[in-house]
């Protein structure tokens, strides 16, 4: 039976028609993305969150109904399979994949783990947009590429190393340590430890990507983030007390699906985020999503610093030093905006966040100057020219807003900028097809901030913001 969140009842195919209009939006916003896939479990996740409506019926006693109707819609719009792109939790497309409706030029391959990749490929030229220029090739899901690698095969090994270069966008899955090392010039038997140093400033690095006895590590929805925490009763709790913070790390993150065999995919080049990270985490931002090497120990990468999330709100929710912000306190009553970076086991950002959000929040009166919201825990402290971009002026009230917490995010994350003459502007190029989130964003368009009880907005620094690209 399928219920909403209400607890009322909805009929059957009621159910499956809504659950197959959010499955199909999901798998056009997955087609986006070059070789992207999505499991059984995590499209049924997804529409039962987009729809409101849930059942306690087995997964393969309806989902597969779902992605039927989701191929219709797909082929009543000339657009290629889009129900390629989910597959089971061990990668492999199932049989069930044969009877579902596709448009003239689908793949005819015999082999159908070979036909879903083909498919999958038209969907992306149709809709990714970070297609590769040569228009990307067919590409088995890392899980299958496992279960069809021969143990001794080390053809596609070599062939990797004579093209030279490896993308976040190849997904190429790595059995071992050992195999990535030769990517690189090491050679070993046999290789357990979490990193290879390379030089002064590079190492290797294995990460676990799912939590475990020591450690609790996660990625950000888009990669440009991985927040690496140990476990308060593992093996390597005090670690971040006694190590140094990383410079540069080649990530090869270890993945465990539900089923099938475990193996290391390329994330990307990271760099410690500092101003992300305190003494009870390490923030590692992407800075490049491509490395080249030679096999024989040569390799480089161009580091592109994208502009990091400057999550003040995860920042109030930090931990945080009653002496360091009653000092903070003091300078910022003194006119001293200034904070340095500091690593290892300091509470710096949280602590100069809770003075820097006492006031702010203050001035505005304890309310969003948006929308009015006055409930303390939806409001933050929003710094306009971002904590990472200038240590002079992070305690400076003029360079800070209270907003909900909603807002912030709008703000942060380059949907709504605030301009000099202090008026909100929705940036409507950036809100994709989200009617409710359009209906949201309408509200707040092209409103006048209220004015604070003292240190309003400075003009220059909402236009400075503008000019660093936020």
């Amino acid at each position: 039976m399928a219920t909403r969140i209400d607890g009322s009842s909805v009929a059957h195919d009621e159910a499956l028609d809504a659950w197959a209009l959010a499955a199909y939006h999901q798998l056009h916003d997955v087609a986006r993305t070059y070789n992207r896939v999505i499991t059984y479990r995590e499209l049924r996740d997804v529409v039962h969150t987009s729809t409101g409506i849930t059942t306690n019926m087995l997964l393969q006693n309806w989902i597969g109904t779902v992605l039927e109707k989701a191929a219709e819609r797909a082929v009543d719009a000339s657009e290629p399979p889009l129900t390629s792109l989910c597959v089971r939790a061990d990668g492999t497309i199932g049989d069930g994949y044969t009877r579902a409706p596709k448009v003239e030029n689908a793949s005819v391959a015999s082999d159908i783990e070979v036909r879903a990749a083909e498919d999958r490929l038209l969907c992306y030229r149709k809709f990714a947009v970070d297609l590769p220029e040569d228009g990307g090739m067919p590409t088995l899901t890392p899980e299958v590429i496992i279960q069809r690698r021969k143990q001794d095969d080390s053809n596609w090994l070599d062939q990797l190393i004579r093209r030279g270069t490896l993308s976040v966008r190849d997904r190429i899955p790595f059995s071992t340590h050992v195999q990535v090392a030769e990517l690189f010039g090491r050679s070993y038997k046999g290789h357990q430890s979490a990193t290879i140093r390379l030089d002064e400033f590079t190492s290797i690095w294995f990460p676990k990507m799912y939590p475990n006895e020591d450690w609790d590590n996660s990625q950000s929805e888009d990669g440009n983030l991985i927040i690496m925490q140990p476990v308060a009763d593992g093996r390597y709790a005090g670690i971040m007390e006694s190590e140094p913070i990383r410079r540069y790390v080649i990530t090869f993150g270890h993945n465990k699906p539900t089923s099938g065999s475990r193996f290391y995919q390329f994330l990307g080049v990271y760099e410690v985020a500092p101003q992300l990270s305190n003494s009870t985490k390490w923030v590692h931002q992407r800075v490049s999503s491509t490395v080249t090497f030679d096999g024989s120990g040569a390799f480089s990468f161009d580091p592109q610093r994208t502009r990091p999330v400057q999550d003040d709100q995860t920042s109030e929710a930090a931990d945080s030093d009653p002496v360091l912000v009653a000092d903070y306190l003091e300078r910022l009553k003194s006119g001293t905006y200034l904070v340095e970076d500091t690593f290892g086991r300091s509470k710096v950002r949280g602590s100069a966040q809770a003075a820097f959000a006492k006031i702010v929040k203050g001035n505005y009166e304890w309310e969003c100057a948006v929308t009015g919201i006055a409930t303390p825990e939806f409001l933050v402290a929003s710094h306009i020219v971002p904590w990472s971009e200038d240590t002079k002026i992070r305690l400076d009230p003029s360079n800070g807003i209270c907003l909900s917490t909603f807002i912030d995010r709008a703000f942060d994350a380059g949907f709504l900028t605030i301009t000099p003459e202090r008026r909100t502007a929705v940036r409507w190029d950036k809100v994709q097809n989200d009617p409710i989130l359009r209906t949201e964003f309408a509200k707040i368009d092209d409103v006048v901030l209220a004015q604070p009880l003292s240190s309003p907005p400075d003009p220059t620094k909402l236009a400075r913001r503008i000019e660093l690209g936020y």
